[in-house]
């Protein structure tokens, strides 16, 4: 298969301009239950900064590449950079790169609009063990089950996951469980959708809830072309453990 000469120009453009990581847009971590076409690209780019208090920020930048392998399955490529300030100490560097592969087991129709799909991430450690970066230089591997359903004219998207954390020498870190519960809200002879999330993570050592985090976004999406989407979401903490807010701006272009 020959790589396109705009998506090699795309990704050259797309590396010096904001990204994030591990979720879908126009949300900040759901994933949907609908694959990429067969043989369609889809780029994904945007900013998400994160503030857990005034010592502590995190700006992610880099690119998100899926593509339509065969009918209901999807390979994803992330790339981030991260800037982080903690403390008073600053790091940027590459993040780990993941690796995700969806395939769709159910798919929606008219008669039963529900898709359910299921998702492996795979993190390659390719930032290094970095306490300021919180990266821990071993891999990691998680599972997600997704499903996604509409009640027009709000579609709704349920993930659960579990994620096995890798160990680097000397510790002995908790696996998590994320969840995440997505929807959107679309208008009539409108290229513009209302974006609400709650998510969430939790240890499932029960002697640990270090790394729990429980957060609600809000925001919209706006169809500019049929290929070319933009959107915002804010999120919130609801816990001690989660961040101040989350701020994820970013766009999405999709082509053959």
């Amino acid at each position: 298969m020959k790589i396109p000469i705009k998506l090699l120009l795309l990704l050259l453009f797309l590396v010096l301009i904001p990204g994030r990581a591990w979720a879908e847009r126009p949300f900040q971590v759901t994933e949907t239950a609908v694959p990429t076409e067969k043989d369609t690209y889809r780029l994904e780019t945007g900013l998400m900064m994160n503030r857990a208090s005034a010592e502590k920020k995190r700006t992610q930048v880099g690119v998100n590449l899926r593509y339509g392998l065969i009918q209901n399955l999807e390979f994803d490529l992330e790339m981030p950079y991260l800037f982080v300030e903690s403390d008073g100490r600053k790091k940027n560097k590459q993040g780990d790169i993941l690796l995700n592969t969806k395939i769709r087991f159910i798919k929606g129709r008219v008669a039963n609009p529900l898709s359910i799909a299921g998702q492996m991430i795979i993190k390659f450690p390719t930032a290094g063990e970095n306490d300021i970066l919180e990266t821990s230089g071993v891999v990691d591997v998680g599972f997600l089950a997704i499903a996604s359903k509409t009640f027009t004219p709000v579609t709704a998207h349920i993930n659960f996951g579990y994620f096995f954390i890798g160990n680097p020498a000397g510790q002995d870190l908790s696996d998590q469980i994320r969840y995440a519960l997505g929807l959107e809200l679309a208008f009539d002879e409108t290229p513009m959708k209302l974006i609400g999330e709650l998510y969430g993570r939790a240890d499932t050592s029960s002697a640990s809830d270090a790394n729990d985090v429980l957060v609600l976004a809000s925001g919209f999406s706006l169809q500019a072309s049929q290929s070319l989407a933009f959107d915002t979401t804010i999120g919130y903490g609801l816990n001690s453990k989660s961040p101040d807010y989350i701020i994820n701006i970013g766009a999405t272009y999709s082509f053959n």
